[in-house]
């Protein structure tokens, strides 16, 4: 470029590309800034090139806001959204790019048929609009125009035709470069030789020189049809544990560790906060995410959103920890993360004395809560025998700082021959003399030779769980006290059977539920995928299991807060026959109308697909998917005509909801409405391959055909979601605030304050279908990114600030 200045140049949409040139180079960042600034080299706005359907709307808005800030710097992002590569696109991808100044997008697979020009005016849910530039041969529709010597005119015109169906007269847009191809450094100088009719541009140049028709054909909604390219939908299935990292991570970063530091850390984390968002965003592009990549990448996409994850959460506990200290000692201080005043099962270790029969959890009001024992600890944890001039020695060795035996050491007794010392996880007192209770050791022991047995006893403590109330995104302190206390929907638990007064769940003989009477959920289907990553296809003689062999049924919580039950089934998977056992967990919480499940297994087959079923209420000709912003209706069939079969396997974020049955999901998860009567939930896809060649879903290869042996998922597998039965649609049943409840847990700190206040309420969102995607400082202010999942429009109010909203808007307010 800096050789010739008619070369231009458009970077693949992601500034990753650039900070990895530079980490390696970066005494080359001022002649990039300089291309840049000249308009030749385009780079931006993405930080990534994610999969818009498997991350939060959250992490979109963030990559689009740390791309255009790093751009910034290199001398200004182009003003287009460009989304070559993408598995589909999301429906508010229009008032994304919007809200970020961008009204142009360019984009491949996904358009559908409907589509019938290379321009369409692309709408989202709210309204929002962008002017879309549609690749009708992908990305890379001009990258071999060259290739053969002295044939420009004729390889032109062959891309004419190819295109005139789209273009018309119009410029056609000609994308010279593809995957692993580098820049020819002599194209201005070629194109100039032949005298061809060619203008080398960057995509900002060609889009600003458009055609500037008033009237485009319009598109609402989300972009997933195999029309005219692969959409590669089973992207959504495969190395499901990828989906599972991600979602814990952004959710901790969202919804815990950024709202609870702004409303009770101290210094603002920036460092770190960044450096967690910087992880998710890495791992956020789609070929990882989506795990059709070789098993190394899938590898550092765990590893990164464990690293993110783990800065989140310790950030959040250290905010609450902080605001605990406010809150009275002896006192357990639960944080609650949601806008709204709600209550929680929380699971509790409380140092209560042995002789308490019954224990209840006093509230801030002075009502009591009553608190079910799971378990109660052991006390004495060792016993030794040392000559007394050896016991001071045999202390120091053992003892780091305050801890021992991994607890904190609170105390110690000498009662000859005898020495306790008691220990606990909790410092009482906070403060302890080391040196003043060493010295009374040795003191004690060290001028005689007799025999001294040495206990080391942890305080009596029973883990309890109790459902509390909290005030939004604030917290209430909880005394223990003796007694019994109240359970509002108390759970009651019989053989093979929970109920909590708002949701019954009976176990049937072949291991399957009846779920608020309605029978045969939770019914596992396994068959054959001779796919790849990329999509599944099952073999041409497959062998479907749906029966197990045996089935037991157990009982792990007895209420009345919780109440839990386990079924083993037990399967003989393909046509070897491979005996596996399939654990399926069920939860009833009092308190909440939907049932946790959670499915593990050890998972012993390769090449296979593993669905959980659920038969609906009523028959169904649509469903409705949450995320990204929207909830998304879709009917019982997917758009096809690219040579790829298209399966009507759909991507749900939030929810899936069909039939007055709503699955609430953990993180992204691939679904399917089977003829209107059962949603098929995928919880296991194992394969061997990135891409099959010879694939009987789909004509055209995906990807390399290279092995990838640790997607076949042979290990422990555990996936978990809930089942919420309902009246009405989606909206009209509250599916969003009981997603809301499942998908957020309380936090909890124990409380330092010799006295102080027992409840803090942080502000208040109200509004019907109205959700907090975010919750930040941005220097001295509080902003929040407010949106309404609702499809009319309606009034927000949180803390000081009243909203006006349109339907499915997306808004960022600032909190007093």
């Amino acid at each position: 470029m800096e050789a010739d200045e008619r070369y231009r140049f458009t970077l693949d949409g992601q500034l990753a590309t650039v900070d990895d040139y530079l980490e390696v180079r970066p005494e080359a960042e001022p002649r990039i800034r300089r291309l840049v600034e000249e308009g030749r080299l385009a780079i931006g706005p993405w930080q990534v090139l994610m999969d818009e359907f498997l991350v939060s709307g959250e992490t979109i808005l963030r990559n689009l806001e740390y791309g255009q800030r790093r751009g910034e710097e290199l001398g200004g992002a182009m003003p287009v959204g460009y989304l070559p590569d993408m598995f589909g696109h999301v429906a508010q991808m229009p008032q994304i790019l919007r809200l970020a100044g961008i009204e142009q997008a360019v984009v491949w697979r996904g358009v559908p048929a409907a589509i019938d020009s290379h321009a369409f005016e692309w709408a989202a849910p709210d309204g929002s609009c962008v002017r879309a530039e549609y690749l009708p041969h992908g990305y890379g529709n001009g990258a071999y125009l060259l290739d053969v010597p002295g044939k420009l005119g004729r390889s032109l015109e062959a891309v004419r035709e190819s295109h005139r169906d789209f273009f018309g007269d119009d410029p056609i847009l000609a994308m010279f470069g593809t995957d692993h191809m580098e820049p020819l450094p002599q194209l201005a100088e070629l194109i100039e030789e032949s005298g061809a009719a060619v203008e080398v541009s960057t995509l900002p140049e060609y889009l600003a020189s458009g055609d500037g028709r008033p009237r485009l054909k319009r598109w609402v909604g989300e972009l997933r049809s195999s029309a005219r390219a692969n959409i590669l939908m089973g992207t959504l299935s495969a190395r499901l544990d990828l989906k599972v990292a991600m979602a814990r991570a952004e959710r901790a970063l969202a919804r815990y560790a950024e709202p609870f530091q702004a409303l009770y850390g101290e210094a603002w984390p920036d460092a770190l906060l960044d450096l967690a968002w910087r992880r998710v965003l890495e791992n956020s592009a789609h070929d990882s995410i989506c795990g059709c990549s070789v098993d190394e990448v899938s590898m550092q996409v765990l590893v990164r959103c464990a690293e993110a994850e783990q800065i989140a959460m310790g950030l959040a506990e250290e905010a609450v920890r902080n605001a605990a200290r406010r809150a009275p000692m002896g006192s357990v201080v639960v944080f609650n993360p949601s806008p709204v005043p709600r209550s929680d099962v929380v699971e509790l270790s409380l140092g209560v004395p042995a002789r308490w029969k019954d224990i209840a959890l006093e509230l801030p009001d002075g009502t009591r809560a009553a608190a079910q024992r799971v378990s109660r600890n052991e006390p004495l944890l060792l016993t030794n025998r040392v000559r007394g001039p050896e016991v001071s020695e045999w202390l120091r060795r053992r003892l780091h700082g305050r801890e021992l035996f991994a607890r904190r050491l609170n105390r110690m007794t000498i009662e000859q021959p005898v020495i306790t010392f008691e220990v606990d996880d909790e410092d009482d007192p906070i403060w302890l003399d080391l040196d003043e209770l060493k010295h009374e050791l040795e003191v004690a022991t060290g001028g005689t030779d007799d025999e001294w047995e040495i206990r080391i006893v942890a305080r009596r403590r029973s883990t309890v769980v109790a459902r509390v109330p909290a005030p939004p995104l604030g917290w209430a302190a909880l005394h223990p006290v003796e007694g019994i206390g109240s359970v509002d929907d108390a759970v009651e638990v019989e053989t093979g059977r929970l109920d909590n007064g708002l949701l019954s769940v009976e176990v049937a003989p072949d291991g399957t539920l009846t779920l608020a009477g309605i029978a045969g959920v939770g019914r596992l289907v396994d068959g054959g995928d001779e796919g790849d990553s990329y999509n599944y296809a099952p073999p041409e003689a497959d062998v479907l299991v749906d029966e197990p062999d045996e089935v037991s049924v157990s009982t792990l919580a007895e209420g009345p807060v919780r109440g839990a039950l386990s079924i083993v089934r037990s399967y003989r998977w393909s046509q070897k026959r491979v005996p596996v056992d399939v654990e399926t967990l069920v939860e009833l919480r009092a308190g909440e109308p939907f049932c946790r499940i959670r499915v593990q297994l050890d998972n012993p087959c390769d090449d296979h697909r593993l669905r959980f079923h659920v038969p609906l209420r009523d028959h169904a000709s649509f469903s409705a998917a949450e995320g990204q912003f929207a909830v998304v209706e879709r009917g019982l069939e997917a758009e096809a005509g690219f040579g790829e079969v298209a399966l009507p396997t759909f991507p749900a974020y939030g929810f899936v909801d069909a039939g007055g049955v709503a699955a609430l999901l953990d993180h992204a998860m691939e679904y399917e409405l089977v003829e209107g009567r059962e949603l098929a939930l995928t919880i296991l896809r194992a394969t061997g391959l990135i891409s099959r060649s010879a694939h009987r879903y789909r004509e055209s290869p995906a990807g390399p055909e290279l092995a990838i042996p640790d997607a076949q998922c042979r290990r422990p597998w555990s996936i978990g979601f809930a089942l919420f039965p309902h009246d009405g649609d989606w909206a009209e049943g509250g599916v969003l605030d009981q997603l809301e409840r499942y998908r957020h847990p309380f936090l909890v700190a124990p409380g330092r304050a010799l006295d102080g206040p027992r409840e803090e309420s942080g502000p208040e969102l109200s509004g019907e279908g109205v959700t907090l995607s975010a919750l930040r400082r941005r220097g001295r202010r509080l902003e929040a990114t407010i949106a309404r999942e609702h499809p009319k429009p309606g009034r927000a109010v949180f803390g000081e600030a009243e909203l006006d909203l349109r339907a499915w808007e997306v808004r960022a307010v600032e909190v007093l």
